[in-house]
C-alpha cells in the first residue's frame, strides 16, 4: 500500500480520451493523485488505472477496491464516461437507447453510491459531466438529451440529501468541446458542423477551478449561459432552425 493520505485523490470515469484525459493532465499538474477509469489504457499514466468497464457491477467493485488499497481515500470523484447518439426517436433501436441510459446515468448513479463512504470521510466532492444538450433538447440527439437531463436532476436532488456529511455535487454541463466525441457515438445521422467549439484543456481548467471553488454548477464554454436561455426563449425560431441544420424537412 503506497500514497496513502499523502495528497487529495481524483477519479475519473473515461479517462482514456476527451474530456477525461484533459480532466486527469490538469488534475495531476497540480499535484492530485489520479485514479483513472477506462475500458481502453489511455496514453499517458495516471497515478493509477484500472481498466473497467463501469456498467458492469463487478468492475465497479474492483475499481473502489484497488483504489482504497492504493489510496485509502477519495476526494473527488469526476463521473465523465458516456457516449452521444445521432438518431432520430423513429431511428433509434431500443438496445442503443438501453445502452446509451446503462452508461450515461445508470453507470454514473451507482458510482456515486458506491464510492459514498469514502467520500463522506473526506467531505470530498462529486463532479457528475451533464451536458447542455441536457437542459436545451437537440433534435436527433434526443437519447443523449435525455440522459443528460437525467444526470442533472440527479446531481441537484442528491446535492441536499448529501449536504450533512460535508459532500458537494457539481453538475458539470459542457458544450460543444473538440474531442472527437460524434465519431464515438451511437446512432446513423452526421452531426451538422458547427463552429466555435472549446478546448478539452480549456475545459479541464474550468472544471479543476470549479472544483477548487466549490461550485454548485459548471457551464462551459461560459457564453452558454446566455445562448441557452434565448434559444429557449424563441422555441419556433429555434425548432425551424434545427429543422434546417438536420435536414428533417426532407
Amino acid at each position: 500500500m503506497t500514497d496513502k493520505k499523502t495528497a487529495k485523490v481524483a477519479v475519473i470515469t473515461g479517462v482514456s480520451s476527451g474530456l477525461g484525459k484533459a480532466a486527469a493532465v490538469k488534475f495531476m499538474r497540480h499535484g492530485v493523485k489520479v485514479v483513472g477509469i477506462s475500458r481502453s489504457k489511455p496514453d499517458f499514466e495516471p497515478d493509477l488505472w484500472i481498466e473497467a468497464d463501469i456498467t458492469k457491477p463487478e468492475d465497479r467493485e474492483k475499481a473502489l477496491k484497488q483504489t482504497m488499497k492504493k489510496f485509502g481515500r477519495t476526494d473527488v470523484l469526476i463521473n465523465n464516461a458516456g457516449k452521444g447518439s445521432y438518431s432520430t426517436w423513429e431511428e433509434l433501436s431500443e438496445q442503443d437507447l438501453r445502452d446509451i441510459f446503462e452508461l450515461n446515468f445508470f453507470a454514473l448513479s451507482a458510482m456515486t453510491k458506491i464510492f459514498l463512504p469514502l467520500l463522506k470521510e473526506s467531505k470530498g466532492t462529486v463532479m457528475n459531466v451533464s451536458s447542455i444538450a441536457g437542459d436545451l433538447y437537440v433534435p436527433c440527439m434526443g437519447a443523449y438529451c435525455a440522459t443528460k437531463s437525467a444526470v442533472t436532476t440527479f446531481s441537484n436532488t442528491i446535492r441536499p440529501e448529501v449536504k450533512r456529511y460535508g459532500i458537494k455535487v457539481i453538475d458539470v454541463a459542457p458544450g460543444r468541446i473538440n474531442t472527437g466525441f460524434s465519431s464515438r457515438s451511437l446512432g446513423n445521422r452526421q452531426p451538422p458542423h458547427t463552429p466555435g467549439g472549446g478546448s478539452p484543456d480549456a475545459f479541464a481548467a474550468a472544471l479543476f477551478q470549479a472544483w477548487r471553488k466549490s461550485c454548485r454548477s459548471l457551464i462551459y464554454p461560459g457564453w452558454n449561459r446566455i445562448a441557452v436561455p434565448m434559444l429557449k426563449f424563441f422555441p419556433g425560431f429555434y425548432d425551424r432552425l434545427s429543422i434546417r441544420i438536420w435536414k428533417l424537412d426532407k
